[in-house]
């Protein structure tokens, strides 16, 4: 490795490179191997501005309770104010803040007024210690996770060769800390996936078969976001090509109506709407739960379908309604037709009345007053 003599107005990054040492805890990585963020003193934030829990960002207070999630945490918004209180996991700091109650009384000032820390019985350490002061074990120094919140675990390390921001895998490869338990097996061996706690997922996600939080308008969007590509499965059928109350044939143009869909008779071509085990299709309601359907979810071969009332197809996004054209279904109406939210509206040109709500006959004793004007009248209305 190539080392450099820095300047007396420089620092010097552990991999020897050298940057201006006004950018040593400034919250932007200058050095290469982000030696330059390392150990950095929480940033301070002045009286109108709001400091994040977890990345110690500031923020402006008005953004603060505004509906908006400003901090990558969320912690702007989770405070008890408009009639809100802290979740029972949380503890409510004395001006309102809510923070994972896991940082009350670990030495690290997380409370603006930082009540987190007050009357605070510090333990003995009987294992190792942070340099902040807090107790960690044995087993935990240089593992390649950050127990300490200040990564003075991971320092001064010769049991690894792994970076501090990076976790080594159990066969040796270092990976972004970022992706241990993400519901990736991204060492290649799965100890990045090893003893983790997922999250459930929230009102406004998809839960992937692995278990990975994904946004709901990520769905059958043609992508696999899900990698495993259980956000794109079942999505073969596309509403938007039948009419309203039909479901569409996957792998087909064929659409039959929703409620001949897992009836245990088979009306799509290859019988792709009733459970076919040799395919792994299996006639259920497990993905209505995920999809969040806006009206109404039916069993499925893929695990459950959105449909919507009359006079409404489901969306692209595969779970909300919206208005379908009416007119666009052939004979709906004889001669015009006005589509309106989920119905629609039938008339006739001059020289016809309406009968049944949707067919047109001549008035032979209006304005048409022989069969020569009935026909030429006839001709102009449809060659329009």
């Amino acid at each position: 490795m190539l080392y450099f003599i820095c300047a007396s107005d420089e620092f010097q990054c552990r991999n020897g490179q050298c940057i201006n040492k006004a950018w040593r805890c400034d919250g932007t990585k200058d050095c290469t191997d982000d030696s330059d963020e390392l150990n950095c003193p929480p940033p301070s934030c002045s009286s109108q501005e709001f400091k994040c829990v977890t990345s110690g960002e500031c923020i402006s207070l008005g953004f603060v309770c505004d509906g908006e999630e400003d901090c990558v945490d969320g912690s702007d918004e989770q405070r008890t104010c408009d009639g809100r209180t802290c979740r029972p996991d949380q503890f409510t700091c004395q001006e309102g803040q809510c923070i994972p109650s896991k940082y009350r009384c670990d030495r690290v000032t997380d409370c603006v007024d930082s009540t987190d820390e007050k009357n605070c019985n510090y333990p003995q350490c009987t294992q190792k210690t942070c340099a902040n002061g807090a107790c960690y074990n044995n087993s935990q120094h240089c593992n390649g996770l950050q127990d300490c919140r200040d990564g003075s675990d991971e320092t001064n390390c010769t049991t690894h060769h792994c970076p501090i921001h990076q976790f080594e895998c159990r066969n040796g490869f270092c990976v972004p800390l970022a992706f241990v338990c993400d519901h990736w097996d991204d060492c290649g061996d799965n100890s990045d996936e090893q003893d983790c706690e997922y999250p459930t997922c929230k009102g406004n996600e998809f839960t992937c078969s692995s278990g990975r939080c994904i946004p709901q308008n990520w769905v059958c969007d043609k992508s696999n976001d899900c990698g495993d590509f259980s956000d794109e499965s079942g999505c073969d059928s596309d509403s938007r090509d039948c009419y309203p109350g039909e479901w569409g044939c996957p792998g087909s143009t064929a659409c039959i109506p929703v409620d001949k869909v897992c009836d245990g008779k088979p009306d799509c071509p290859g019988a792709t709407d009733e459970t076919n085990t040799t395919a792994h299709q299996t006639c259920g309601l497990d993905r209505c739960s995920a999809l969040s359907c806006e009206y109404l979810c039916h069993p499925s071969p893929q695990g459950g379908t959105c449909y919507c009332p009359d006079g409404f197809i489901v969306a692209n996004d595969s779970r909300s309604c919206v208005d379908y054209d009416d007119c666009n279904i052939w004979g709906i109406c004889d001669q015009l037709c006005e589509d309106r939210p989920g119905t629609h509206h039938c008339s006739c040109a001059d020289g016809f009345f309406l009968e049944q709500g949707h067919v047109c006959k001549a008035n032979v004793s209006g304005t048409l007053t022989s069969d020569l004007d009935l026909t030429l009248h006839t001709v102009k209305l449809f060659d329009i």
